[in-house]
């Protein structure tokens, strides 16, 4: 979401960001962060949100269908809600019985925008498909937390310590859209694995809000909101605050998993291991790093992709990642869906020599690396595909791995691609915008080769 805030210029949003900025800078300029994280006093694998509580109940079955829902905004949440309607409306017969597509979801892996939408159907499964559209997607978002930035209480509560824009954004997020719930509600909802995704800016790399990872750092994920959790992804700097969490390591009987000791114990066989693996041992010091700064999951992955990827590789491979979160038996599919929800920025000034503005410049800029991180991204996850795929086969088990991108590079009218282009990069839009981007990720899924010959071979 960071890297296309810009984009929001063309659709007159980024004054309101700038205002929002403005006003947050003047009001939090003597302000500090306080973390709100519970400890956690001791590890219980039987406990929080981890995978093998989420997901053992459901079983992973022939298909293991996970589903990527990238950043940007509004634009991006509706986009996912169009999938999550096209799956839902699409019947398969598995092991002889006639069910929904969506149904067969296990994983939803989100940064930013997509970060609501994953959230909702987490908690609340088919009443999504009620009532988010009037909650979140058609909610002038970012008008009603301008305005409440603007009350009066509100100012004097921004002026001490314990109170900051992203908290602010939180409370709203927790009252008008999730209802007050927290990760506990999420174990309980009976729905697919979900990882919210931010960027710890302590470390740089990407943080997942699931209790394998509050593990490290000796927190209680479950009592924490979720609005919390979608807030640090979706939390643009400089507009919002970073989401400040206590690194409490140490005290509350973690023990590092042997993978990470050899991990680390061997650079050469792996540099990507090694890698992932220092990434993760640097929460295990405390007096290093105190503090984890939270921001926008967009900065280091603006698909949501890595997430799972990095767990593949540091568990040695997806059929040990597959039983690590209780799977009893191999998939003979596995299929990711990811929705990029990126567009391509106005370059009109390449027709003029004039120098650019500094938001059309920044705009060209964040878009540029956005797009050529997201192809490396997809690269990546193609390769992996194909890898485990041959691994399964040396093994004796056959498995068909689909990759399904649905992304503006798939509108073929030239019209509605440049609809989508000119979509800005905002938590608000109208009504009619928000039900052309819903139609138009239920069609681009619909109309994708790979998913026909998914379903053609289920």
């Amino acid at each position: 979401m960071l890297a296309q805030a810009s984009v929001s210029v063309r659709g007159g949003r980024f004054a309101w960001l700038c205002g929002l900025l403005l006003i947050g800078l003047f009001a939090t300029s003597c302000a500090g962060l306080r973390a709100t994280n519970p400890p956690l006093e001791r590890i219980d694998p039987s406990q929080g949100y981890r995978p093998q509580r989420v997901l053992g109940g459901r079983q992973i079955g022939d298909v293991g269908l996970l589903l990527a829902f990238s950043g940007g905004g509004t634009r991006a949440s509706a986009l996912a809600y169009g999938v999550l309607e096209e799956l839902r409306d699409t019947a398969v017969t598995l092991a002889g019985e006639r069910k929904r597509l969506l149904d067969e979801v296990d994983v939803i892996t989100s940064v930013s925008g997509g970060s609501f939408t994953a959230a909702y159907y987490g908690l609340y499964g088919d009443r999504i498909f009620e009532d988010f559209d009037e909650r979140f997607l058609k909610r002038p978002v970012m008008r009603d937390l301008i305005l409440r930035l603007l009350l009066p209480h509100n100012w004097l509560r921004l002026i001490f310590p314990f109170f900051d824009r992203s908290q602010l954004a939180t409370s709203y997020y927790d009252r008008k859209v999730f209802d007050g719930a927290r990760f506990a509600d999420l174990a309980e909802a009976d729905g697919p694995w979900i990882q919210i995704n931010a960027t710890d800016l302590s470390v740089g790399a990407p943080f997942t809000f699931v209790q394998p990872r509050f593990d490290l750092i000796c927190s209680d994920l479950s009592e924490l909101k979720v609005a919390q959790a979608v807030t640090a992804s979706s939390a643009v700097p400089g507009v919002f605050t970073p989401i400040v969490l206590k690194n409490r390591a140490g005290s509350c009987g973690f023990q590092a998993p042997e993978w990470l000791e050899e991990a680390l114990a061997d650079r050469q066989q792996s540099p990507r291991r090694y890698h992932l693996a220092s990434e993760m041992a640097a929460y295990l010091d405390r007096d290093a790093l105190p503090y984890l700064h939270l921001v926008d999951g967009g900065i280091t992955d603006n698909l949501g992709v890595r997430g799972p990827l990095n767990n593949s590789v540091v568990e040695g491979g997806l059929w040990q990642r597959l039983q690590d979160i209780g799977a009893k038996a191999r998939p003979r599919h596995v299929v990711f869906v990811v929705v990029d929800a990126s567009n391509n920025p106005d370059r009109g000034f390449v027709l003029r020599p004039s120098v650019p503005s500094l938001p059309a410049l920044i705009s060209s800029v964040t878009s540029t690396q956005l797009h050529s991180y997201n192809f490396e991204t997809l690269d990546l996850l193609r390769e992996s595909l194909e890898n485990w795929s041959a691994r399964f086969a040396e093994e004796g088990y056959p498995l068909t791995t689909h990759l399904i991108d649905v992304a503006e590079y798939r509108i073929e009218d030239p019209e509605e691609r440049e609809f989508f282009e000119a979509v800005p990069t905002s938590l608000g839009l109208d009504e009619e915008t928000v039900d052309r981007l819903v139609e138009i990720g239920r069609r681009l899924l619909r109309e994708s080769e790979e998913f026909q010959e998914l379903l053609a071979e289920l």
